[in-house]
């Protein structure tokens, strides 16, 4: 079964057709479709004093492998790291609102068979690092599913995580989030698995962990 709810506060949908005041939403929303092969929609986690946090859903009828075979090839999204088609696009619609503090807070990607959750860490990190983390997960498609044996139901990108030892313990009031931090912990559900797992990226592999672990959002 796969995941669409979520711990996190609700949110309300961003009429796009009447946000006066946000300049080219539409031709964003369009372009992600186009790109993303996905049907888009775009929530809103805040909308006080000029600021505006972006949620974005792309449901794609693709899958996983499907995806990632895509990307390599450059026909879903672009496999340009400085420049994907999520990143030009997102800069043109800060350029058009110079008043607004606009943000992306978190993009799942609902695939046919996995669903994808990638979570601010930063300012603009998302844009940034979206191309850097597509490429992570298809250089590590043979570990996160276990050696080509069981699909991931979700993934979610990053966790840190307070229970893992000694040698992986991150203190996040010592250690700020970098764009590496993208590449250190995912959390996995898998349909065999009760609990979710915690996937070690540097090392290749799933880590033996008390799996209270949170997802990072620098605006709680």
């Amino acid at each position: 079964m796969l995941f669409k709810l979520h711990g996190y506060q609700p949110i309300q949908n961003l009429n796009i057709t009447s946000a006066e005041c946000i300049f080219g939403l539409q031709d964003f929303k369009r372009s992600l479709e186009l790109g993303y092969f996905s049907e888009v929609t775009i929530k809103n986690s805040k909308d006080c004093n000029q600021k505006l946090g972006l949620i974005l859903e792309l449901d794609c009828p693709l899958n996983l492998i499907d995806v990632l075979g895509h990307f390599n090839k450059g026909l879903w999204g672009s496999t340009d790291i400085h420049g994907s088609i999520l990143a030009k696009n997102f800069d043109l619609l800060t350029a058009q609102n110079k008043e607004w503090d606009i943000d992306i807070q978190e993009i799942t990607l609902y695939l046919s068979d996995t669903n994808i959750i990638i979570k601010n860490i930063y300012k603009n990190s998302i844009p940034e690092q979206f191309n850097t983390i597509i490429t992570e997960v298809a250089k590590q498609y043979v570990s996160i599913t276990k050696g080509l044996t069981e699909q991931p139901e979700e993934i979610f990108i990053p966790v840190f995580e307070d229970n893992l030892g000694n040698s992986h313990t991150m203190d996040l009031n010592e250690k700020s989030p970098t764009p590496s931090s993208y590449k250190e912990y995912w959390g996995i559900y898998m349909e065999s698995e009760v609990d979710g797992l915690i996937f070690d990226v540097q090392d290749n592999k799933f880590i033996a962990a008390n799996l209270d672990y949170h997802l990072f959002d620098e605006n709680n």
